[in-house]
Formats: C-alpha cells, sequence, structure tokens
C-alpha cells in the first residue's frame, strides 16, 4: 500500500482504502483522493509557483496516473524523485485540471506537488492511481476468473491506468468469449458485450452462464442483487449485479441483458447480453 502525506506546516494524515483480497487476486492498484487547498500561508518559490507537497513512497516499474483539478484556479503537478530532480511535470492548459502519467524508474520517496499561481487560492482534488508492474499487462490466454480479477482491480482506480496508452502493455483485455470491450472513460467503467442476437431464449442462456462464471469468480465476499423484466429508458433491461461487501465505495460487476423492441434507435439485433465493471 503507499503511503501518502502532506507536509510543511500542516501534516494531513489519511487511510488509504483496503481492499477485501479474495484467494485468486494477484494484481494491485492502489487509489486515493485528497481534498487540498492552497492558502496564502503556503510556500512560494519564483518560476514555480505557491504549492503543497505531497511525499508517496513508489516503486521500480509501478505505473502512475496522477490528476488534480480545482474550480478555483488552473492548477499544475510536477513529480520529483528522492534526489530532488523534476521527474515529470504537467503540460499547461485552461481546463482546470493537470495529470502526469508515466512509469517509475527507480524506487524511493518522491514528492508530488501540486502548484498554483503567486497569488492564487482555493480547494482542489489530488487523485492518486499507482499499479504494480504485474497489474500492467495479462496474457491473452488467462482464464475467466484472472481475467475478471485482473480487471476488478483496476475498477478500484476507475480504470485510470487500463484506459491510458502510455503506459498500458497489450490492448485492452477482453473477457473470454466477450465479442467487444471499452473503457467508458465518462463513467470509469469497462464494459463488454458477450451476445447480440434475435433469440431470447439464447441470450437467456448466455446472461445466465456468464453469471454463474462470475459468481464462481468471485465467492462469497460479494452480494448479489437480482431485477427482472423492467423499463429503463427506450428500452427493456434484465440484470444481475454483484456487489463487493464492506465497503464504503464498493467495485461492482453487473451482466444484464437490453430488449431493443420499443427502442427508438435502430438495431441490427433485438437483445444484447453486456458486462459492466465499476465502482461506486
Amino acid at each position: 500500500m503507499k503511503v501518502v502525506h502532506i507536509f510543511f506546516v500542516l501534516i494531513l494524515f489519511f487511510f488509504l482504502n483496503t481492499f477485501a483480497q479474495e484467494k485468486q487476486q494477484k494484481f494491485h492498484v492502489d487509489f486515493n483522493e485528497i481534498k487540498g487547498e492552497l492558502t496564502s500561508k503556503d510556500l512560494y518559490k519564483k518560476d514555480f509557483g505557491r504549492y503543497d507537497g505531497y511525499e508517496i513512497e513508489l516503486f521500480q516499474g509501478e505505473a502512475i496516473n496522477f490528476v488534480v483539478y480545482s474550480k478555483n484556479f488552473q492548477p499544475s503537478i510536477a513529480l520529483v524523485n528522492p534526489k530532488g530532480e523534476i521527474f515529470k511535470q504537467s503540460t499547461k492548459n485552461d481546463k482546470g485540471y493537470a495529470n502526469i502519467v508515466s512509469e517509475i524508474p527507480s524506487g524511493g520517496n518522491w514528492v508530488l506537488y501540486v502548484i498554483g499561481d503567486e497569488k492564487v487560492t482555493g480547494s482542489y482534488i489530488l487523485q492518486t492511481a499507482i499499479a504494480e508492474p504485474n497489474a500492467l499487462s495479462l496474457d491473452s490466454s488467462a482464464n475467466f476468473c484472472t481475467k475478471l480479477d485482473f480487471l476488478l482491480s483496476h475498477a478500484n482506480a476507475y480504470f485510470f491506468l487500463l484506459e491510458n496508452p502510455s503506459i498500458s502493455k497489450q490492448e485492452l483485455l477482453k473477457l473470454n468469449d466477450a465479442i467487444d470491450a471499452y473503457i467508458d472513460e465518462e463513467s470509469g467503467s469497462y464494459k463488454a458485450t458477450f451476445e447480440n442476437n434475435n433469440e431470447i431464449t439464447k441470450a437467456d442462456a448466455v446472461f445466465n452462464n456468464i453469471s454463474d462464471r462470475i459468481k464462481f469468480c468471485l465467492g462469497n465476499n460479494w452480494q448479489i442483487t437480482s431485477t427482472n423484466w423492467q423499463k429503463s429508458e427506450d428500452f427493456k433491461e434484465k440484470s444481475k449485479t454483484f456487489i463487493e461487501k464492506n465497503n464504503n465505495k464498493p467495485r461492482y460487476v453487473k451482466v444484464a441483458i437490453y430488449d431493443y423492441a420499443d427502442s427508438r434507435n435502430k438495431f441490427d439485433y433485438r437483445f444484447s447480453v453486456n458486462v459492466e465493471i465499476k465502482r461506486k
């Protein structure tokens, strides 16, 4: 687990989220969110700006995606290595956020700076996603449970690291038997399609098969909720959702059949069976 803390005058302590580890879990992806603020009391350095600093222990080969957002000022961030050298710095923009994506070349205590101009003050949100080296790629021949575990590990960080081509070691992983898959960046979820057809019997069989496989992989630390056919927008939906227990922001896996018979959109098929993996 990562240790991240603010230093200078004010020391901020916070706990990293600890996720229940199933027996088959082999991949580790950490995610933290810090609500900070730049004030007139924070340090300022010419040609650098007003800043807060966070110390983070990183290991060689890890991948990181650090993002800061603010509605009060245009932030930037800089990552400094254990030797005190700037390793990466975000490029300037006027969109209210900044980020750094990279692999870490050497281990040690690094420092991440959140920076604003000399006169700016205001709140910000800093998000840090860190993946161990073995969570950056997975052999496509891996079994269903291993692939599910890999994807659920990345759901910890809303797929911040899996979606980024600069650190991803392979094309987006598909669950076994999926015909298509993608990352929905807006919702921070992984979505896969397993069947598109016009036969409810076949769609139901795929739905039940995928649900049973997921239940087998997840074990007893996930609760299951089911819904029968109900109206959703301009189509009907039936689903089974596996929700992680004992977590204030749980991950979940949703298996659903969609019936597009009454949809305004035109499809070449009536039924679709899909899986969504996400963290609330």
